[in-house]
């Protein structure tokens, strides 16, 4: 079985999960991340570190930062990074035990550096505590978001309010030492779901804001405007992903562009050991903006095309049956625009017989598509419940796709306002591509590269 991925970023092993604070400064993109240095599992949580001048190839830099134990902190939990003084300062969620728990005291400390190895937890912590919002009980409390506007700095730290409702709070600083409790930024409606890991990104009059449910493992994101008072007008909504992509990050590169971030869980894995004592992976970075519709507009990465080793191209007019790719890889990009106003499907990581096979099947009459999973795995302790997502339908029944397979993860683009991560667990090792249809594809143009490092 060859679950570990290929070209998408890991450690050597052991358990990671959250990107923290990814930033690009002086050349170079930073990429932290929660992380185990002892275990598979989840626990003992550092901040790994990570190192890229093209956000592809990566280098394992040493554990930028160590729980500070003699202060009672025995988790780093998520948060951000900003540049003060020339240097990168992480701004996080300190967790500890007792008193100290992630349920009632967690705390938001800042960590420094004078080397760009390790950062160390200055002695002014916590810089923001729960009492500075005087008037609620947080609970939950977590992940800070730094964010500029109007040339102010602002930040926004998850929480539970009164035991009733999670909520996403604002708190504004001119120091980053000292933070003051602004107002309740945005509420949850549903009561039992916590709120995690809050991004907020200027684009010119408009901002985008995003964050995680940890219960349900769902992303949504929200267009809208900011008025003087710092109420946020919703304009339109949706979802980031409608699978396995999780706990999001931003960064700015140098070409002017916004980098989404984000977890690949293994929870479908279950725990199962397979193929190392591994556990977690980090998405290709997506490229986003916001369109004249409000909405979220998310693109692979351009320079991931330089990972394409091999092509192939296929044509279709008035098509009907099954038509197999040559190229067979575990390690592949599919990508192209199929005309249909009929039901059409993509299979990867099929082996010949196929026993095993993902298959995500497009409706663009409905705007929808959709993963059965039943078929990825013959393992019976991986989840394989079913994953829907949609996109906006049109009249031609034009469907873009750009499906990023690597072994055990497969990314999918659709439109370009849409997004589903698949994690999936074959044990046959296939590695055959397909497109299908009962139906008709009018036409298409698809091609098929064996991606690698």
């Amino acid at each position: 079985m060859k679950h570990r991925p290929e070209y998408h970023f890991l450690p050597e092993k052991n358990w990671m999960n959250d990107p923290n604070a990814t930033i690009y400064f002086k050349g170079v993109h930073h990429l932290f991340y929660q992380y185990n240095p002892t275990d598979w599992h989840w626990g003992n949580l550092h901040y790994g570190h990570a190192t890229s001048e093209d956000l592809l190839h990566w280098r394992e830099e040493p554990i930028a930062m160590y729980p500070a134990l003699e202060r009672g902190e025995t988790h780093c939990y998520s948060g951000c990074s900003y540049i003060n003084q020339d240097q990168i300062e992480l701004f996080y969620t300190s967790v500890g035990q007792g008193e100290r728990c992630q349920h009632s005291g967690s705390q938001q400390w800042v960590a420094t550096t004078k080397d760009g190895v390790t950062w160390k937890q200055i002695e002014e912590n916590p810089v923001i505590q729960m009492s500075d919002s005087p008037h609620i009980k947080l609970t939950e409390w977590r992940d800070p978001f730094v964010f500029y506007w109007k040339d102010e700095v602002y930040a926004l730290v998850a929480g539970i309010v009164d035991d009733e409702y999670g909520a996403v709070h604002l708190y504004k600083t001119k120091d980053f030492r000292k933070w003051a409790y602004i107002r309740e930024f945005m509420r949850n409606t549903c009561k039992k779901e916590v709120m995690e890991c809050p991004n907020l990104v200027v684009f010119g009059d408009k901002v985008l804001f995003i964050y995680s449910i940890w219960d349900i493992r769902v992303l949504r994101w929200f267009v809208g405007t900011l008025d003087d008072g710092m109420c946020f007008h919703v304009l339109n909504q949706g979802s980031v992903d409608y699978g396995d992509f999780f706990a999001s990050q931003i960064s700015f590169d140098g070409k002017g562009r916004t980098l989404m971030w984000g977890w690949l869980r293994e929870d479908p894995r279950r725990g199962l050991y397979t193929d190392g004592e591994w556990s977690g992976v980090q998405a290709i970075p997506r490229v986003i903006s916001i369109n004249e519709k409000n909405e979220l507009v998310m693109e692979r990465l351009q320079e991931f095309e330089t990972l394409r080793k091999s092509e192939e191209v296929v044509r279709l007019k008035d098509f009907s049956g099954k038509k197999e790719f040559v190229t067979e890889s575990f390690a592949a990009e599919v990508c192209g625009t199929v005309r249909s106003r009929d039901v059409f499907s993509v299979k990867v990581l099929a082996d010949q017989e196929e026993k095993e096979y993902t298959e995500i099947v497009f409706n663009p009459r409905e705007g929808t598509y959709y993963a059965p999973m039943e078929e990825s795995s013959l393992l019976k302790e991986v989840d394989k419940r079913p994953i829907l997502g949609y996109f906006e339908k049109n009249e031609e029944g034009r469907v873009d796709l750009d499906i990023l397979i690597d072994c055990s993860v497969i990314e999918i683009f659709v439109n370009r306002t849409s997004c589903m991560t698949l994690r999936v667990y074959p044990t046959l090792e296939g590695n055959q591509i397909s497109v299908e249809t009962r139906g008709n594809i009018c036409e298409a143009e698809l091609a098929v590269y064996r991606i690698g490092l």
